[in-house]
């Protein structure tokens, strides 16, 4: 599970005549955490349709380079709107639970 304690929230919000630039940034950061789970789409479907071992290989290192990546955006998305952390606690404890049943 993701770790949300000990992570200091953005505490600047600067707004401008475009309007609020962490909602700007937030928003970047969500278009590039959706590439990135694309890119780790794409190296699986390499990874599953290829026979070469050199290639599979480089295509895991790859993915988990992306997967850090998928990490390091979810913090940075964290950091931009820590009011978002509840929800994504409770949609972790909902699928507990789920998995419970």
């Amino acid at each position: 599970m993701f770790s949300f304690v000990n992570q200091k929230p953005c505490d600047t919000v600067v707004k401008t005549v475009q309007g609020d630039v962490n909602f700007d940034v937030l928003q970047k950061a969500r278009k590039d955490l959706i590439g990135e789970i694309e890119a780790i789409m794409e190296y699986d479907s390499h990874i599953h349709t290829s026979t070469n071992s050199q290639a599979i290989k480089t295509w895991e290192h790859i993915k988990k380079e992306e997967l850090h990546h998928v990490g390091e955006l979810l913090g940075l998305l964290k950091y931009l709107d820590a009011s978002q952390v509840p929800e994504v606690l409770l949609g972790f404890q909902e699928f507990d639970e789920i998995l419970e049943k």
